[in-house]
């Protein structure tokens, strides 16, 4: 009994650290069991959103429609100077973020420009209420804020507004008093919502963009906790502990709901608290001005908060992840540029800014991966940042606003220092564990066939063979196809590349594997061969000179190039795989060269290419032409170990593979829209062989329909290993391991 009337004192704000407090705690114990959480979790969640939108509505015609006209301007100007400022300063720390890059070059799996699928969503219905009927419908806050705002205009300069008002006014209490029962519930609900949150969050995924995370926890910690407060004590009678106390309560629920939404009725009755202590502090001398909080905190909602600018700090960290980081200069002009679309949501915002910024569309999904973690800090953070706006524009129109420039200064001056040396730190923690980090060659290096596919590769006997090696094998009778000579026989003959990763490449094993040699294991799998045949042929020239001599290899893969005609005495499948075209030059020079063509240009230096890698090509003749001094190389090793050319044109997959192997080069891509060029297997041009590769290319579309083609090009070509994932950690399952130990 003790206990329980214990807590009934307590006031809701400590109801709610205590909450959360006890959430953490069981959702650390239970962990994953915390999953039986969710259909609770969505009901307390529903449940706190009943009276948000009516109450918005009815509140803001109250408070703009009682307004005069002269009192209006002066929220919208002040409003609007405190918006700005606070928008400087969240730009500023955010600029200041760049400051945790190191400068390191990091070997990287090739990752294609995919295009993001479009979110359903259209700015113009967010933000403007065509039809409020279908704002109100679908929740656009946006819209039905602004339409509550034009009303509310309206109503200023009519006549005979009273009863509206006052009819705005009862349906606003009798709101509030019903969203008050609803509050009541609202420990309980934080109790099974933080529970819920911090039992199934899953912080493993988030390995590969770990600096991104850290460096916006950084400032997401420092906005919330020690900026936006400051600004406020620097500026009102308010001191830090009370900013908090208005504060975190919401704050908190906005962090274990992942919504700053559902914060909003608790904002409007601390908000509405702490403009009754105000009036009472300064003896009612702005009586006038009362219910300011309920004009100010939706409009505060609309607006962009601090954590938007991290999606500006997440094309900025894009640039530097993909080797391309701009100056502070360009920054400036993308996060005060970007302001417009931050109104937005974050799945139009961020597809948008990546193509404006000429960035791959791809990186959207490292974006998605991490939001799903950032969202209960960013809503935090929003929470924290409508309750900063609301004080100071309060303060701001009703006079109190008091700003001490020398104390300012010295708190911005020490807290720039301070975060500066924090970002600095992690720098140097980040420039050293990712200049050693070798997991993209560790991962390369271990790939093979048997992890990914099914073991029944290991039943065909595989031979590794140079070409004076060769086992002839005769025909049954002449013109016998050869796809009938392998069935008869059970042995495939295969010519492969051994320096052409990720299509064709030894591992730590020894073994052959790639992305060409998974799909020759395949193949011979379903020809029913007892042993594959693996003769080393490092370019399309070899391989022209072993069928001149009478030496048939059935196919020749390693990233060929598709051609659709005969080229002398050999003819490609159908393309299965997009050929992105490379240069690889040294990355001592990378800031020399601004782009592909750059390279191709400079008559100074030699550039090697694959010898019959572009035999008979009429799309990359051009890029001979402008190059004189293209050098053709026997094996891609001549360029890498032995050095004979300054440059390698290759594709941008292999160009990817060999650095990650041989690390010191830097990639440049050809962004060019006039070549189509694609990868194909290698056959003997005979009538022999038309049927084999009638066979291959019907594998081919049937892989393709099936799925099993985009399955292996994620593994072998963007080294999306499949990797089993392990339950979350908490202490009732480590318990659970140790009593199995025992």
């Amino acid at each position: 009994m003790f206990l329980i009337s214990s807590y009934e004192k307590l006031s809701l704000s400590k109801k709610i650290y205590l909450s959360t407090a006890a959430g953490l705690l069981i959702g650390i114990f239970f962990g994953d069991l915390c999953v039986t959480l969710g259909p609770f979790n969505t009901l307390f969640i529903r449940m706190f959103q009943i009276t948000i939108i009516p109450y918005m509505v009815f509140s803001i015609l109250q408070s703009i429609g009682s307004l005069d006209t002269e009192t209006a301007k002066i929220i919208s100007r002040k409003g609007g100077i405190v918006l700005v400022a606070l928008w400087g300063i969240s730009i500023f720390y955010a600029l200041c973020l760049q400051i945790s890059f190191p400068d390191i070059l990091r070997a990287k799996f090739f990752r294609p420009d995919y295009s993001v699928a479009k979110s359903s969503l259209d700015l113009f219905d967010i933000f403007i209420p065509a039809n409020p009927f279908h704002a109100f419908a679908n929740g656009y806050i946006p819209a039905i804020v602004i339409f509550s705002v034009l009303l509310g205009i309206a109503i200023i300069h009519e006549s005979k507004k009273a009863s509206l008002i006052e009819y705005s006014r009862i349906m606003a209490s009798i709101l509030k008093r019903t969203n008050d029962y609803i509050i009541k519930l609202l420990p309980l609900g934080v109790l099974i919502m933080s529970s819920y949150t911090f039992g199934t969050l899953n912080l493993a995924s988030f390995k590969g963009v770990l600096l991104y995370l850290l460096a916006s926890l950084i400032y997401l910690a420092f906005m919330s906790m020690v900026i936006l407060p400051g600004v406020v004590t620097c500026m009102t009678n308010l001191k830090y502990r009370k900013f908090l106390d208005y504060a975190m309560p919401a704050a908190l629920i906005a962090f274990t709901t992942g919504s700053v939404f559902l914060a909003l009725p608790l904002i409007y009755e601390m908000m509405n608290k702490f403009e009754e202590e105000q009036e009472s502090f300064y003896d009612n001398r702005n009586k006038k001005n009362s219910k300011l909080a309920n004009i100010i905190v939706p409009l505060a909602w609309v607006v962009p908060a601090s954590y938007k600018f991290l999606v500006i700090f997440f094309i900025v960290f894009t640039h530097w992840y993909y080797d391309s980081a701009t100056h502070v200069f360009e920054n400036i002009s993308l996060y005060i540029g970007g302001i417009p679309c931050l109104f937005g949501n974050s799945s139009v915002i961020v597809p948008f800014l990546l193509n404006m910024s000429d960035l791959p569309s791809s990186a959207y999904n490292v974006f998605l991966l991490t939001s799903s973690f950032m969202v209960y800090f960013n809503n935090a953070n929003g929470a924290i940042f409508i309750i900063t706006c609301t004080v100071l524009c309060y303060a701001s129109i009703t006079g109190v606003l008091k700003i001490v420039w020398s104390k300012v200064l010295i708190f911005f001056i020490l807290v720039t220092l301070i975060f500066a040396a924090l970002l600095y730190g992690l720098n140097l923690f980040m420039g050293d564990l990712l200049s050693g980090d070798n997991a993209a060659k560790e991962e390369l290096t271990h790939m093979n066939l048997h992890s990914y596919n099914k073991d029944y590769y290991s039943d065909i006997d595989v031979s590794y063979l140079k070409m004076d090696q060769y086992k002839e094998i005769p025909s049954l009778y002449e013109g016998e196809p050869l796809l009938n000579k392998i069935t008869r026989t059970k042995v495939l003959k295969v010519g492969y590349n051994p320096e052409a990763p990720p299509f064709s490449f030894f591992n730590l094993k020894k073994e052959l594997v790639g992305f060409d040699i998974d799909v020759v294991s395949l193949l011979a799998e379903e020809l029913g061969c007892d042993s594959i045949e693996f003769y080393e042929i490092n370019n399309l020239d070899e391989y022209q000179q072993c069928l001149s001599k009478g030496q048939i290899i059935d196919m020749c893969v390693g990233g060929n190039l598709y051609r659709g005609y005969v080229i002398d005495n050999m003819r490609t499948s159908e393309a299965y795989m997009d050929l992105h075209l490379a240069v690889l030059i040294p990355s001592k020079d990378k800031n020399k060269y601004a782009d592909f063509y750059s390279v191709l240009k400079d008559k100074s230096i030699t550039i090697g290419i694959l010898e019959g890698a572009s035999k008979r090509n009429e799309s990359t003749k051009h890029m001979e032409k402008d190059k004189d001094s293209m050098v053709k190389l026997p094996t891609f090793s001549d360029y890498f170990k032995d050095h004979k050319t300054y440059a390698l044109l290759t594709s941008s997959e292999i160009g990817a593979a060999i650095n990650i192997l041989y690390p010191g080069y830097w990639v440049l891509n050809y962004k060019g829209r006039d070549l189509d060029l694609y990868y194909a297997y290698v056959f003997p041009s005979t009538p022999n062989a038309d049927t084999l590769r009638e066979f291959v290319n019907s594998w081919i579309r049937i892989s393709f329909e099936s799925g099993k083609m985009k399955e292996r090009y994620a593994y072998w070509i963007m080294g999306e290993a499949k990797i089993q994932t392990k339950p979350r950690w908490s202490v009732l399952s480590w318990l659970e391991l140790t009593k199995q130990m025992d």
